[in-house]
């Protein structure tokens, strides 16, 4: 196939190109005097399954022949290459090896860091071990490196360094894979010296940036019949230039610099590099112009002495379009109005771009028209629905069950999905829902749920079944890895079988479910390795493993419209290209913080320097763009500030502006011209085609019939505050749900503190019995306060009031005789016939025989003014006890009524009863309810809130929001 010769065969292919179309081109015009069977002999070695399918596409398009042998480089690192390299250990079995010598790290140094980043810092280790064997770095070159900064964080970072040198000296160690690679290079290196083969062998779509592959780059430059085919070499790059390029602390950056250095390696020049094929890029000068805006800095003198070399800049910029959208969603809507469009010309479009986030709303845009594009990228397995479901069942292993924890597993979708008709399950898991929201407890355990299923019919069995999978987990401590994924997967099977099914549910189907199998199969061979661990332990573990895998449905997708990542978009083609979210931070991704090395040190110990990523994604950038037709969008603002576009989209704008002789300002300015075009179309296909009309603020005005009979003094308040929320809750029955997870908040708080009073005064206690108070407060936390923190907060703010109030309370018991509590009055509100009832917190009667009425508040106590417009409570708690509403209390001169504040202001507020006696009061709430027998009197939203921030439990039923404050209240009268 190749002319006989001692210097390096390496060829390349121009960005623009298409590589799989150009490389079998160039290797069928090389093999025309071939025999058929020479061609099957040929070896080609690519760096991507996507490559592979590529290349292999493009022969089976025709004639029949026999192919070439398509490998992967990353396939030699399971090459039997010989007998003395033993096979790889897998990357898990490697990583739970780590973890367990850094968790002994930890216990011995708990200094070094917490143990929460136990495996972050195993999946950190292994990787710079990885890059270490790859780039042919030993441990003794890292801990020789000089550092002039003695600081504590090299000497932290050493500790976890000195970990992986026993995977270096010692020989009997199985290899990694990394280091096996590199091994089986060396040795078919040494091989080929002796015996090359007698067959081409062909590197096809490498930069070779990782040292191993450079050095099989290198083996295969020096064969007779070897031969280097580079992606996007920059043909119009000048040879001063390429020389520039000789620092890998100034020139990593460079989309070319990878070149630059295997020049270098295996001993060529720009001018020894050749095209592969007769085939020509689609933009000759759009290349020449995307060449000159990446020139290595400074470049502004370099752009005025070249510039006009580029000639008339519109040809240059032919199909090439600017997207500067308002908003990421504005981006998306005008990539996925694009795509539509794309599909419906039968032309074939990708989307090239590192932000998933992008990608995500590209995709939810495209399902407007049914379009499922085809992503390289999957879905992650962790979000996908078995991986879900078993991060679900691990999050129970080591702490109490929650109700949210516990309805979420069960309203998952292959919870009981072994039985096509799931309605049983979801209408158990809905009644135990509203049990749980109503009554608790906040940690349910086997006990609640089987007395909860015995108390309702036909599901005992459901109930049981639920109780022995997903109780008692808290208690598991430390055992061996596998028991652990033992246990968890046989609970995870049973919990998608269902209580009378043997099957495993959905749990193993779909792609998902096949990924998610093979990924618990690859946990479980590596088990060995993983030791003992606790239940929180595993629970991140599996976490952290299960986030790495990928669900990918090559099939599912529409096969013109794909979504690719930039190391996909290299070595591929298509008729329209969009490089999306071409914002600075996001492509160039900002790289990633190294806990081990920095800069410097890396370029010290032959490590591969952070920009390295900046240069390969410039690679990619400018091979993407030199397409037939390009898109180049990016968002103006993100979620919360303006972003700052791509280094290189400001390079070529600028460049264009400098050259307005050439047409490069009109030029760019028809670019963006034709991306607003798009913009506006997408915005108006995204305007609503009608508004629909504001709701006015409400004041429905129910029949008298169906109007609230019965009020407790504390809504009183809330008929003169907000009488909507009384109207809905009363007349529509329509009351919040409780929380699904209760928590330690003001009101259950308030009721723990009513009835820690209750305890102490109905049990006699004195004003000095200060111990007996706190013992009582002691119990009645740690038996309906599960939280231990708060429990001790509220516990240390009790302490902090005690005093105050056992002062306070010696004066109200030297007051009184006789002390009720938590007593039960009602009376009938004549004329309107309306029932007033209360449930007095105290009322203390003097030796006079009169009434002292206490009110407790753990919060804001009102003030004599609110008392006297709104919160009327023990104003008509004091009219009710005059009138005898209370059983218990008979009729009573009220002498006092009084809030007590228990809170850390310890104010007591006094009703204002010289100011409203209680005949005026009582007379007020006659008129009050007689007003409300108005069938023209509606209940207002929101009619005199306390503060325009107060939040109703109905302000979404009211539509607060459409209307506001200032608005004039609607009646509307309903019949």
């Amino acid at each position: 196939m190749f002319d006989p010769g001692k210097a390096p065969r390496i060829f390349a292919s121009a960005p623009g190109v298409d590589f799989a179309d150009g490389l079998v081109a160039g290797l069928l015009a090389r093999s025309t005097d071939m025999a058929p069977e020479d061609l099957a002999k040929v070896e080609i070695y690519v760096n991507t399954t996507r490559m592979q399918r590529r290349i292999r596409a493009v022969f089976d398009a025709g004639p029949a022949r026999l192919l070439p042998r398509i490998r992967l480089i990353t396939d030699l690192a399971n090459d039997p290459v010989s007998r003395a390299l033993p096979p790889a250990v897998s990357p898990l079995h490697r990583r739970l090896e780590l973890s367990q010598f850094v968790a002994k790290l930890l216990e011995q140094q708990p200094d070094l860091a917490p143990r929460a980043a136990l495996y972050d810092l195993s999946d950190s280790l292994a990787k710079l071990m990885d890059e270490m064997q790859g780039e042919g770095v030993s441990p003794d070159t890292i801990a020789g490196l000089e550092v002039a900064d003695e600081s504590g964080h090299w000497e932290r970072a050493l500790q976890f360094v000195k970990i992986i040198t026993r995977y270096f000296d010692d020989q009997n160690q199985a290899p990694d894979k990394e280091a096996r690679q590199r091994m089986v290079i060396e040795a078919l290196a040494a091989r080929w010296q002796d015996t090359p083969p007698d067959h081409p062998v062909i590197i096809a779509g490498s930069t070779g940036s990782r040292g191993a592959t450079a050095l099989f780059m290198q083996a295969v430059a020096k064969l007779p019949q070897g031969a280097i085919i580079l992606p996007g070499f920059d043909f119009d790059l000048p040879a001063h230039v390429w020389n520039a390029m000789d620092d890998d602390m100034t020139a990593e950056d460079h989309p070319q610099y990878r070149f630059r250095r295997l020049m270098d390696i295996i001993g060529f020049t720009q001018d020894d590099v050749k095209p592969w094929s007769d085939q020509e890029p689609v933009h000759a000068q759009r290349n020449a112009l995307v060449s000159l805006s990446l020139r290595p800095a400074p470049v502004t003198d370099q752009w005025l002495a070249e510039g006009p070399d580029l000639g008339d800049l519109h040809k240059a910029t032919k199909g090439l379009t600017l997207v500067e959208a308002a908003s990421p969603r504005a981006e998306a809507e005008t990539i996925a109005l694009r795509l539509r469009q794309a599909a419906e010309d039968g032309i074939t479009a990708a989307l090239i771009s590192p932000d998933r986030m992008l990608t995500r709303q590209v995709t939810a845009a495209l399902d407007r028209w049914n379009i499922k594009p085809d992503d390289s990228a999957g879905i992650p397995l962790a979000l996908s629905p078995p991986g879900r479901f078993l991060r679900h069942i691990a999050d129970l292993f080591g702490k109490p069950l929650t109700g949210e924890a516990l309805l979420t597993l069960l309203k998952h979708p292959l919870c009981h999905s072994e039985h096509p008709d799931r309605g049983d399950h979801l209408r158990h898991t809905r009644d135990l829902e509203l049990h749980l929201r109503r009554y608790g407890p906040p940690f349910p355990t086997a006990d609640d749920l089987l007395t909860w299923a015995r108390n309702g019919s036909g599901r005992t069995e459901w109930g049981a079944w639920l109780a022995g999978l997903v109780t008692g987990l808290e208690t598991v401590g430390a055992k061996p890895l596998i028991d652990h994924i033992s246990d968890h997967l046989t609970r995870a099977e049973q919990l998608a079988a269902g209580p009378d099914a043997s099957g495993t549910g959905g749990l193993w189907q779909e792609a998902a479910g096949r990924e998610a199998r093979k990924t618990c199969d690859n946990l479980i061979q590596a088990a060995g390795a993983g030791g003992t661990m606790t239940a929180r332990d595993y629970t991140a573990l599996f976490g952290a493993v299960i986030a790495e895998g990928v669900v990918r449905d090559r099939d599912a997708g529409h096969p013109g419209i794909l979504i690719w990542g930039t190391l996909e978009a290299r070595v591929q083609g298509v008729d329209l290209t969009i490089l999306g979210s071409m914002n600075d931070g996001v492509w160039p991704e900002a790289p990633p913080p190294d806990p081990w090395l920095n800069r410097v040190m890396r370029a010290k110990a032959g490590l591969l320097l952070p920009e390295r990523r900046i240069g390969l994604s410039a690679h990619d950038y400018q091979q993407a763009v030199a397409g037939r037709e390009v898109w180049i969008t990016r968002a103006k603002r993100s979620a919360d500030a303006e972003t700052v576009p791509s280094r290189w989209v400001n390079r070529l704008t600028n460049l264009l502006k400098g050259l307005p002789e050439q047409g490069g300002e009109s030029a760019l300015k028809a670019m963006r011209e034709e991306g607003n075009r798009w913009c506006a179309m997408a915005e108006t296909l995204s305007a609503p085609d009608r508004n629909t009309k504001l709701e006015p603020r409400p004041s429905p005005c129910p029949p008298i019939e169906a109007r609230p009979k019965k009020f407790s003094v504390t809504e009183i308040k809330t008929l003169i505050r907000d009488p909507f929320a009384i109207y809905a809750r009363n007349a529509l029955r329509l009351r919040a749900l409780d929380p699904l997870v209760p928590t330690a908040d003001a009101p259950l708080r308030g009721t723990l503190i009513h009835r820690i009073l209750e305890l102490f005064i109905a049990a006699g206690h004195g004003p000095d019995d200060r111990a007996a108070f706190l013992k009582i407060a002691e119990d009645v936390f740690a038996q309906d306060c599960p939280w231990p923190t708060i429990r001790a907060q509220w516990m240390a703010r009790l302490v902090r009031s005690v005093d105050q109030f056992l002062a306070d309370e010696g004066t109200r018991q030297a007051l009184a005789t006789d002390r009720l509590l938590e007593k039960f009055g009602e009376i009938i509100v004549a004329p309107s016939g309306v029932t007033l009832t209360c449930k007095a917190d105290r009322i203390d009667l003097t030796p006079s025989d009169e009434a002292l009425i206490y009110d407790y508040k753990t919060g804001a106590v009102p003030t004599g003014p609110q008392q006297e417009k709104f919160d009327k409570q023990l104003l008509l708690e004091a009219a009710m006890v005059e009138r005898g509403a209370f059983r218990d209390v008979g009729k009573k001169t009220v002498l006092a009524a009084t809030f007590i504040g228990v809170n850390t202001t310890m104010k007591n507020s006094a009703a204002p009863l010289d100011k409203h006696p209680t005949e005026q009061v009582w007379e007020e709430l006659e008129a009050l309810f007689a007003a409300w027998h108005d069938i023209n009197r509606g209940y207002t939203a929101r009619l005199a809130l306390f503060s325009k921030s107060d939040i109703s439990d109905y302000d979404h039923l009211s539509r607060f929001g459409e209307w506001d404050t200032h608005d004039a209240p609607t009646p509307q009268v309903l019949t």
